[in-house]
């Protein structure tokens, strides 16, 4: 099919050459026996002006109105000559016919001035006063000539018009050969070879733009459908285990006849793990739709330190139950974005650093302003993050080996989801970590501008050249 579509691509191009060279190589021609023409027609008029004043010269009045005409030698000879024709005639200024080479010329009355092509031949009329004298002479020299011409430049042209199709040929197969090759590409990736790529250092010009274009498409499909394919069977694997337990769990419920507190003791087990499946359908169903386009995020003014608050206030449980002290230390700022999703944001990050902080360990929440931008930097002093784990812990159901062995552990799409937010915020986040000492996370958001002191909802915004507000409150 590409090598088909190639040689009808190949067969266009060189029907359009062919045409537009014809089209060229004939205009060129027919300028070229026009001004040929044209110059031949000039000289030959100029040829006929001469002997026109030679004849006119030649004539001698007698008395009583009558004209000799005494030619010398060579005009004599000139109009004796049998080709080309030549010929003359001579008149009064009344039209009288005074001679006239040829009786047999068949010439009308005393024409007017100027030069005229008659049947084969061409004529030049001089007027001096007294007399008018017509000088012709036939020009089929001239069109055999011209003709000559036109056939020489039709061989010619054939010639070149043949080497120009072989060259044209050559010069479209090697032009389209990237083409082929794309095309070649393309279909072997539609036969399921996504590694497929066009070599680039083998197309030239324009088309190796193309090729960098597809291969960068061509990658990010393949990236694509491995993330999908990857997805879901990380998807298919964290389910596995809770469908499991579940399952279990209601078997040995059956098994036999249980007492009150033992189907009550099951029952919380299926709760929990049905929460845990709740919650990792609804994080895999906020990320597809994010994907699809279908999840975006509404844009509103959001007093972010009072989002750190509430996002602080609901982990305070889970912090007593770890035995873990939350700091936060924070300046009022006001960005536009989703106040639910910042939340959702915010309570990710500190739920991480809450869960993989040891018994009696501390988290610090901090929020500034930096410019034009909304810094919040949640650190703790946990287990940390290996070196090699760091570029590829914002990926989906990604978890690094000490993550795996923290309980209770995760999915690992807090932090993709977390990245997602961010990037639909047009803001950036980072992190940094060190194993053993601990991780500080890093989110910058485009601020609105900072708030004004609200009574009753934190510490106001710090003097020029002081650092933000360090009030603490501890959960």
């Amino acid at each position: 099919m590409a090598e088909r579509a190639v040689r009808s691509l190949r067969t266009r191009l060189l029907a359009w050459y062919v045409g537009t060279s014809l089209l060229v190589l004939a205009t060129v021609g027919v300028a070229v026996c026009w001004v040929t023409w044209q110059s031949r027609v000039s000289a030959v008029d100029a040829e006929l002006r001469v002997q026109a004043r030679r004849v006119s010269g030649a004539v001698r009045a007698r008395p009583g109105g009558a004209f000799d005409v005494e030619l010398p030698s060579d005009a004599t000879a000139y109009f004796q000559q049998a080709r080309p024709r030549t010929y003359y005639a001579v008149w009064t200024i009344r039209g009288r016919l005074v001679d006239q080479s040829r009786p047999d010329l068949g010439l009308p009355a005393a024409p007017v001035s100027g030069a005229r092509t008659r049947g084969a031949s061409r004529e030049v009329i001089v007027g001096d006063g007294e007399l008018t004298v017509l000088v012709g002479r036939q020009i089929d020299d001239v069109r055999e000539e011209l003709w000559s011409l036109a056939g020489t430049m039709a061989l010619a042209g054939t010639g070149a018009m043949a080497l120009a199709l072989l060259c044209a040929w050559l010069v479209a197969s090697r032009a389209l050969a990237p083409v082929q090759r794309i095309s070649e590409t393309a279909r072997r990736m539609a036969g399921g070879e996504l590694s497929a790529r066009v070599a680039v250092d083998r197309t030239e010009s324009e088309l190796g733009q193309v090729a960098d274009a597809l291969n960068l498409a061509f990658d990010r499909l393949h990236e694509a459908l491995e993330r999908q394919s990857r997805f879901t069977a990380d998807a298919s694997h964290e389910l596995r285990t809770p469908v499991a337990m579940l399952s279990a769990e209601v078997d040995w419920v059956l098994m036999r006849e249980r007492s009150a507190a033992e189907y009550r003791e099951a029952l919380e087990a299926c709760s929990r793990v049905a929460a845990r499946m709740r919650g990792l359908v609804q994080s895999l169903l906020i990320l597809a739709r994010a994907d699809s386009g279908e999840l975006s995020v509404s844009r509103e003014r959001v007093r972010l330190d009072l989002v750190i608050d509430q996002a602080v206030e609901s982990l305070r449980q889970l912090s007593l139950d770890r035995c873990v002290r939350v700091e936060s230390a924070m300046m009022p700022v006001t960005v536009e974005g989703d106040s639910e999703r910042l939340l959702q944001l915010v309570t990710n990050l500190v739920l991480n650093a809450v869960v993989y902080s040891p018994p009696d360990g501390l988290v610090r929440v901090a929020l500034t302003l930096e410019g034009n931008e909304a810094t919040v930097r949640v650190t703790d002093r946990g287990i940390g993050i290996e070196a090699d784990d760091l570029p590829r812990i914002f990926d989906r159901f990604y978890r690094c080996t000490s993550a795996r062995t923290c309980e209770p552990g995760g999915a690992g799409l807090g932090l993709a989801i977390a990245k997602w937010i961010v990037d639909a915020h047009h803001g950036a986040i980072a992190c940094t970590s060190e194993p053993g000492c601990g991780t500080e996370f890093v989110v910058r958001l485009p601020a609105h501008q900072a708030a004004g002191r609200v009574p009753g909802t934190g510490p106001p915004p710090p003097a020029p050249g002081e650092r933000a507000v360090q009030g603490l409150s501890r959960v």
